[in-house]
């Protein structure tokens, strides 16, 4: 019998909507310390498609709310339809936009430098939220400094 203890753990799949290529880069590095493997697209359409990946859907998805030229209420509304808990981030100081991302059930919204300082926490929160709220109610605020 195999020590099950000594077998490495696979990364969780996590799925990143992003323009910004140099942000983008720094939640993969991250998540990929915390035990994810971050895929990030740069379209809403690739996103639902690879939301709609039976083979490995992801755990987690995160939505830049600032970001450029991409319709990202479609991508948080593809990631709560196929029951994903979705982390939308953004500008602190955009609170039209923090509203919108809720709106649609995002798990989580918080400002960029809260992502930048505990993205895992962040990322765990959202999890565990997701977990113990099954999709059922509504989208609550992560609290930010």
């Amino acid at each position: 019998m195999a020590d099950e203890s000594n077998e490495p753990i696979a990364p969780q799949p996590a799925l990143l909507l992003d323009s910004d290529l140099f942000f983008s880069v720094k939640v993969t590095d991250t998540l990929k310390h915390a035990g994810y493997a971050t895929r990030t697209v740069r379209r809403a359409d690739d996103f639902a498609r690879a939301l709609s990946d039976d083979a490995a859907p992801p755990a987690i998805a995160l939505v830049n709310t600032a970001a450029r030229g991409i319709d990202w209420r479609a991508g948080i509304t593809a990631a709560v339809a196929r029951r994903i808990p979705v982390v939308a981030f953004g500008s602190h100081v955009d609170l039209d936009t923090q509203a919108e991302a809720r709106r649609p059930g995002a798990t989580s919204v918080i400002a960029n430098s809260k992502l930048a300082s505990d993205l895992p926490g962040v990322v765990a929160r959202a999890l565990r939220r997701h977990s113990e709220s099954g999709m059922e109610s509504g989208p609550e605020r992560e609290s930010s400094p």
